[in-house]
């Protein structure tokens, strides 16, 4: 046992914070990288879950698709399949919960770190106007 443990005081919550990179682009030669703040807290929208980075490759494989058009992460978390189809043309808004102000925040930073301008939102009440239902694609991700 630890003096801390035997005298009762408590030891502060350490963040476990990392940088996971995702390449993007053939084997032999990456087309970009996407940086992502993780923290490995039990906050589930603090971390890449492996659907994630399934859901971004599929947007790099289909990033014919995605270019010019808006895109909508519902409950983005890390938001990289967000960032990726930024990165290939979209104008991107990424949301979650309106009351996880801690995965808001690590949203913009992601944003910045990767120099991509997204739109950051909370989808308690989202609404969109004036966007042409064509041009209107929506990531709807099954995690859990």
């Amino acid at each position: 046992m630890s003096s801390q443990e035997d005298d009762g005081d408590e030891q502060p919550e350490q963040e476990m914070t990392a940088v996971s990179r995702h390449f993007f682009g053939d084997s032999e030669k990456p087309a970009f990288s996407i940086s992502i703040l993780e923290n490995m807290k039990e906050e589930y929208g603090l971390f890449v879950w492996p659907c994630s980075v399934i859901l971004a490759e599929y947007v790099w494989q289909q990033r014919l698709r995605f270019s010019g058009v808006s895109v909508v992460e519902l409950g983005a978390g890390t938001s990289l399949p967000g960032l990726v189809a930024a990165r290939v043309g979209s104008d991107v808004t990424l949301t979650d919960d309106a009351n996880r102000f801690e995965v808001l925040d690590n949203m913009r930073k992601v944003c910045d770190l990767n120099k991509l301008k997204c739109k950051v939102n909370y989808h308690q009440y989202l609404c969109f106007v004036n966007e042409h239902p064509a041009n209107l694609l929506i990531f709807l991700r099954m995690c859990d």
